[in-house]
């Protein structure tokens, strides 16, 4: 473990093997998880679009992807399940 952030709000854990492998998860804003991984031994290389569509609807032109707070049939569990 490299470090630890024990925030109420926004907490997040960090950890670093010895040969440079990394690995962040950390809680933002309205509970949102993020889950970052950092290799030692990889090139910087292009990533294409994507090839498919979003599964929500997008307002044209958006830049920023909202909030998980859109219904998807194929994302969004049924409370049945």
């Amino acid at each position: 473990m490299t470090a630890i952030n024990n925030d109420v709000d926004y907490p997040a854990i960090y950890a670093r093997t010895r040969d440079g492998f990394g690995v962040r998860l950390r809680i933002g804003g309205k509970g949102q998880a993020f889950f970052q991984v950092d290799t030692p031994c990889v090139r910087h290389s292009e990533v294409a679009r994507s090839t498919s569509p979003a599964t929500a609807f997008l307002e044209p032109g958006v830049e920023i992807i909202p909030r998980p707070n859109i219904h998807s049939d194929f994302w969004s569990a049924g409370s049945g399940s």
